[in-house]
C-alpha cells in the first residue's frame, strides 16, 4: 500500500517537475517583444537643429517618411556645413531629438539622402557623430561601428545605416552631428591670424533618425538607488564588469598632436634621431626636401652639436576633420652647443606644420 501511494506521489511530483520546465522552457524561447522607435513626433518625440537651410525643418527627421524622393519639395532637415571653414569643431551643425520618456536604447537609423536624383554616394552624409545626452554633456553613443572614437560613421555612402547600441545605454536625448557630406568640398583661401580659412560648398541631408528600444522601467531609477548609483547617471551606458575596469578616456585629436610634438621635443633635447623622425611621414614632402633629406640633416646636426634644447612656443592645433589632418602654428626656439668649440648658439622663428593620420599614426607630412 505505502508503495503504490510513493509511486503516485513521485509520478504527480514528475508531471508537475515536467510542466514546469515546459513553461520555463517556451518562456525562454519567447521572442522578445519588437522594439519600438520612440524618435517619432506622434510618440511624443520632439525635435530642434542648430541651424537649418531654407524649407528643411528639425521636425522633418521624426515625421516617419524615410524617402528621399521629396527632397526639394521640403522632406528631410539640411544644414550648411560652415564649420568647416574654420574646422571650428564648437560650430558643428546638430540635429537634436527630445524623447518623450527615458528608453532602453537598442539600435539607431540615420537615413540620409539616397535618392535617383540625390544618390547617397554623391550627395549623402559621409562622416557624422550620434550622441546621446548623459546629465553634463554629450557623449559619443557605444555603437562599435568604426574604429575611429571620434566618429560613428567615417566614409558613409549608404542611404540607410543602422547602429546597434553595444552597452546598455537609458537617454531621452539623442543628436545627429554631421562632420561632412559626399559633396563636400573645401578650397583653401587664406590665414585668418593663425587659423586656416576655406571656402566650403556642401549640404548636410537626413532624412529621419530613428532610436529604437524598450521604455525603461520606473524600476531602474529604484535599482539605481538601491546600487547606490547616482541619478545623474541616467543617460550613461552601463558598462560591464570587464569593461567598467577600462579607462574609456578617449584622447582628442589635438591631445594626440600635441603628444607628437613633445615627442620632437624630446628626440632634439636628447639628439635621438629615431625619435624625431618618428614625428614625419615617409612620405613628407616640403620645398622640394623629402623624408630622407630631413633624416641627413638631422642626423648632420646631432653629429655637430649636443646639449641641444628644443621649445616649441605658442602652438596652436587646428584639426582638419575632413581629410585627417591637423595643421599646427606657433614658434620655436633652438639653442645648442658646437662640440667641436663649445660656443653656444640660438635660433629662434614661427613654423607652420601640417600633419596627417596615416595607419592610426599622426606624422609630419609638410613644414611652412
Amino acid at each position: 500500500m505505502m508503495l503504490r501511494v510513493y509511486i503516485v506521489y513521485l509520478t504527480l511530483l514528475l508531471s508537475i517537475i515536467s510542466c514546469k520546465s515546459q513553461t520555463l522552457q517556451e518562456h525562454l524561447l519567447e521572442p522578445p517583444p519588437p522594439l519600438i522607435n520612440f524618435a517619432l513626433s506622434r510618440n511624443g518625440a520632439t525635435a530642434d537643429a542648430s541651424q537649418s537651410v531654407p524649407n528643411h525643418r528639425a521636425e522633418e527627421v521624426i515625421d516617419g517618411d524615410t524617402t528621399s524622393e521629396t527632397w526639394d519639395e521640403g522632406s528631410g532637415w539640411g544644414s550648411s556645413l560652415e564649420h568647416l571653414r574654420t574646422s571650428d569643431l564648437n560650430k558643428r551643425p546638430y540635429v537634436s531629438v527630445t524623447l518623450a520618456k527615458p528608453v532602453d536604447v537598442r539600435k539607431i537609423v540615420v537615413w540620409t539622402i539616397d535618392s535617383e536624383k540625390y544618390p547617397a554616394p554623391q550627395f549623402g552624409l559621409k562622416d557624422y557623430r550620434i550622441e546621446h545626452w548623459h546629465g553634463t554633456g554629450w557623449g559619443l553613443i557605444p555603437s562599435g561601428d568604426t574604429r575611429d572614437k571620434q566618429y560613428t560613421a567615417r566614409n558613409n555612402t549608404k542611404g540607410k545605416r543602422v547602429h546597434e547600441v553595444r552597452d546598455r545605454l537609458i537617454a531621452s536625448k539623442i543628436r545627429l552631428v554631421p562632420v561632412s557630406s559626399n559633396d563636400t568640398v573645401r578650397n583653401y583661401q587664406h590665414m585668418a591670424g593663425r587659423r586656416p580659412v576655406y571656402e566650403v560648398e556642401g549640404v548636410a541631408r537626413v532624412m529621419e533618425l530613428e532610436v529604437w528600444g524598450y521604455a525603461a522601467p520606473e524600476v531602474y531609477t529604484l535599482q539605481q538607488i538601491v546600487q547606490g548609483i547616482p541619478s545623474e547617471s541616467i543617460g550613461h551606458t552601463v558598462p560591464t564588469e570587464t569593461q567598467a575596469r577600462k579607462d574609456q578616456t578617449e584622447p582628442t585629436i589635438k591631445e594626440i598632436v600635441q603628444s607628437v610634438l613633445d615627442r620632437y621635443e624630446r628626440g632634439y633635447d636628447m639628439a635621438d634621431l629615431a625619435q624625431v623622425m618618428s614625428c614625419f611621414s615617409e612620405a613628407y614632402l616640403s620645398n622640394g626636401r623629402t623624408y630622407q633629406d630631413v633624416k641627413t640633416k638631422v642626423s648632420h646636426f646631432f653629429e655637430t652639436y649636443h646639449q641641444i634644447d628644443m621649445t616649441l612656443t605658442d602652438v596652436n592645433i587646428h584639426p582638419n576633420i575632413v581629410d585627417d589632418t591637423a595643421i599646427v602654428t606657433g614658434g620655436y626656439t633652438l639653442q645648442y652647443v658646437t662640440k667641436a668649440d663649445g660656443q653656444v648658439k640660438q635660433t629662434s622663428g614661427k613654423v607652420t606644420l601640417v600633419l596627417t593620420n596615416e595607419a592610426e599614426a599622426w606624422r609630419i607630412i609638410r613644414a611652412e
